[in-house]
């Protein structure tokens, strides 16, 4: 049985920002290759595994999707001895300063610290505002000359922070969004083991999900599959935040309604967690769930998706933090939507003419 505090610092542990995958993809398919009965990666860069389903002949088949790419940084210019960046994704400016860092350089890593004017040298204005990136430099302890030599403009930075927890239950990490969902979909994979499930079940890890959902277009239009469950994080309470725009860490996670999800398939999803007894949170999503939901639901003729989100705190920053029943739950509650999959679910999940849909 997997330890799934050991599972989710190993994967936090691996880099892998948008485009720049492989480290977290080799990590996730030495995992997944034993659960599933054929793994691949896409031109793209996706990683893709199947696991068979017992039903005679053709079956039909249910993706699970979940990003595998996260946050960081990447050198736009050296200044002497301190290194420029730009984001690779949605980064918070606000928490960078003091930030550990690795600069992927091609020579080997060098560990770093984000930097800026001391407040003490700061003018009165500067102190009362929010330091712009431009204003923040990364701080590798080298010479000018070393620097010139082993870094290049274009190398990747990714924060440094260790897994590291608050208690026995609560852990902090960089990427856990969205390594969290990676972890559900492999205790879905190991619980599936011994669990009867008629329909294939396809575990796509994808890629570049923070830059524009690009690897969810080709997993979608590639796969095609009958059903789709993708599987992010939402936003978590903590200070500042109001009750109806977040969820508290520890009660369970959420199922997206909105216009990027099927309504049938959402009804589908709850009554399987009411027979559960498993509390789920509605995720009001009234456009676009800003998810590779998005990508998927348009592939090909269209693709009844839903989504399935566990809460974490400090979205985007290094010190992302989840409750890992949270986590522990979201992987139940898609064990036994898929054991339940059968040869009539299509019809039942097909839009009727005259029915009454939501």
């Amino acid at each position: 049985m997997t330890d799934l505090l050991q599972l989710l610092k190993t994967l936090c542990s691996a880099s892998g920002m948008s485009a720049y995958e492989s480290p977290i993809r080799n990590t996730i398919a030495e995992i997944w290759e034993p659960l599933t009965d054929t793994i691949e990666t896409t031109p793209i860069g996706n990683l893709i595994a199947t696991k068979q389903g017992t039903a005679a002949g053709e079956r039909p088949t249910i993706l699970l999707a979940a990003h595998m790419d996260m946050i960081g940084l990447m050198v736009s210019q050296i200044s002497g001895e301190f290194l420029k960046v730009r984001p690779i994704g949605g980064i918070d400016n606000r928490v960078l300063p003091g930030s550990l860092v690795t600069v992927h350089a091609n020579d080997g890593d060098l560990s770093g610290v984000v930097t800026s004017k001391p407040p003490h040298l700061q003018t009165s204005a500067e102190r009362k505002q929010y330091l712009s990136l431009d204003d923040q430099y990364i701080d590798v302890g080298l010479s000018a000359a070393e620097v010139a030599e082993k870094v290049s403009i274009g190398d990747v930075v990714s924060f440094a922070q260790a897994p590291s927890l608050l208690n026995e239950t609560t852990l902090v990490a960089r990427s856990l969004d969205n390594r969290a969902s990676v972890a559900a979909v492999t205790l879905v994979l190991e619980q599936l083991q011994s669990r009867q499930h008629q329909w294939d079940v396809i575990a796509a890890a994808t890629v570049q999900e923070e830059v524009g959902l690009v690897g969810a277009y080709g997993t979608g239009f590639d796969q095609n599959p009958d059903l789709a469950i993708v599987i992010d994080v939402t936003f978590g309470r903590q200070a500042g935040t109001q009750e109806w725009e977040t969820f508290k860490l520890g009660n369970g996670p959420t199922i997206g309604w909105g216009a990027n999800l099927h309504p049938l398939f959402y009804k589908r999803v709850r009554k399987v967690a009411a027979e559960l007894e498993m509390t789920l949170h509605d995720d009001l999503l009234p456009r676009s769930s800003g998810t590779d939901a998005i990508a998927i639901q348009v592939s090909q003729s269209g693709i009844p998706c839903a989504l399935i989100s566990i809460p974490i705190k400090n979205m985007h920053t290094p010190v992302e933090t989840v409750v890992l029943k949270d986590i522990e739950r979201a992987a139940k509650l898609m064990t036994e939507v898929i054991s339940g999959l059968d040869a009539n679910t299509l019809d039942e999940l097909s839009f009727k003419l005259g029915a009454t849909d939501v």
